[in-house]
């Protein structure tokens, strides 16, 4: 139960790729296959706006900040990668899946978050040489009402497993209609 509860908060950690319906804005669509695509749709703004305008990075930071920025970016790619296939896995296979299966998706996952912070620590000792503490702090809070923001965009896309318990279950008990 637990694992499946944890699977739960996991899948609201992704983005794009998980639609249900075809026409949905986040169908599979390689448009919205960046996280940086679905920033903007949101947000109006790409990613990088949005942080200098918020931190005021001025402009002899600029470069080193950009600098910084893009090989986050770049480093953070394979986690979002791997975060959308692990979705799309769930998606694609939400009504097959066993507890084999689901125990399975929930530790990838978990491990997928742990990468994720692992990367997030590098970086904000970088940040905080280049802006400073507070700044550094900012950026990442910055970073991570973005991607709760998005993971919660694609949430709203995605099947609960309860439900899909409940629709599974009924169909299963729902007598077969005769002529």
């Amino acid at each position: 139960m637990k694992s499946v509860i944890f699977l739960l908060i996991m899948l609201g950690t992704a983005l794009p790729l998980c639609a249900q319906e075809p026409d949905s804005p986040l169908s599979f669509n390689t448009s919205y296959n960046k996280e940086e695509d679905l920033v903007t749709k949101i947000f109006g703004k790409n990613r990088l706006l949005l942080i200098s305008e918020f931190l005021k990075i001025s402009p002899v930071e600029a470069r080193s900040f950009e600098e910084a920025l893009l090989e986050y970016e770049e480093e953070k790619s394979p986690w979002f990668t791997e975060r959308m296939t692990l979705l799309k896995m769930y998606n694609e296979e939400f009504s097959s899946l066993d507890e084999r299966k689901m125990n399975s998706l929930t530790k990838q996952f978990m491990n997928n978050d742990l990468d994720f912070s692992r990367l997030q620590m590098r970086y904000f000792r970088r940040m905080n040489k280049l802006l400073g503490a507070t700044r550094a702090a900012q950026f990442f809070q910055l970073d991570n009402y973005l991607e709760q923001t998005t993971r919660a965009y694609v949430q709203h896309q995605l099947p609960f497993i309860k439900e899909l318990e409940s629709d599974r279950q009924s169909k299963q008990n729902k007598p077969v209609a005769t002529r």
